[in-house]
């Protein structure tokens, strides 16, 4: 007498539900954790724009305070680059510009510093000398979102500042040095050198 013998198993088309269920539940695992992801990386970049806007205004208002006298641009006018007249001749003259990498940089006298990371740029940098006590100043700063679609984010920050000189000290220590000037889109300006006004090295586009 023969007997059938039978094996547990699955069949193919539990198989395939199976798969197509798993399949389901991974992608919608996969698309949960890349958003997370991406939040996260939109919420660090944002947080990046946020405080180095914050620090390049404070440190922007503290030089301006601390300014004997506005430079450039001239009284009532707008501009690109923000030049002052210092007490300290290690510090005059102080300059806020736009390089040609769309960094902020600082100059103290010959030295120059970048104030941006990599991942922000400036763009709209304008300072305006309001009745030669006050700077007005804006500019936007801006990045790249590494996200899988790129995103771009951009912030405008702004501020008007009250100079507070303590004395009227002439030129960082000279006295006649001339007075910046754009000339072939190129910015001069002079600072004090034992007592000579000598043109600065430091190429500035204007």
């Amino acid at each position: 007498m023969k007997t059938n013998l039978t094996r547990d198993g699955f069949s193919l088309l539990e198989t395939a539900l199976f798969i197509g269920i798993l399949s389901i539940m991974s992608g919608t695992l996969v698309a949960a954790y890349i958003s997370t992801q991406e939040a996260r990386i939109r919420q660090r970049s944002v947080a990046e724009v946020e405080q180095t806007g914050t620090r390049v205004l404070e440190m922007m208002t503290k030089n301006i305070r601390r300014a004997e006298k506005i430079l450039a641009p001239m009284t009532n006018t707008t501009g690109s680059i923000l030049s002052l007249q210092m007490a300290s001749n290690s510090e005059y003259p102080t300059m806020f510009a736009k390089d040609e990498s769309n960094n902020l940089i600082n100059v103290h006298k010959t030295s120059t510093a970048g104030l941006l990371t990599s991942q922000v740029t400036i763009s709209n940098l304008l300072f305006r000398n309001v009745n030669d006590a006050n700077v007005a100043y804006s500019f936007d700063l801006m990045t790249t979102i590494p996200t899988i679609v790129p995103i771009f984010y951009s912030r405008r920050f702004s501020a008007t500042v009250t100079l507070y000189p303590d004395d009227q000290s002439e030129g960082g220590g000279c006295g006649n040095c001339a007075a910046p000037v754009c000339t072939n889109n190129q910015y001069i300006w002079y600072h004090c050198n034992n007592g000579i006004c000598e043109q600065s090295d430091i190429v500035i586009a204007c």
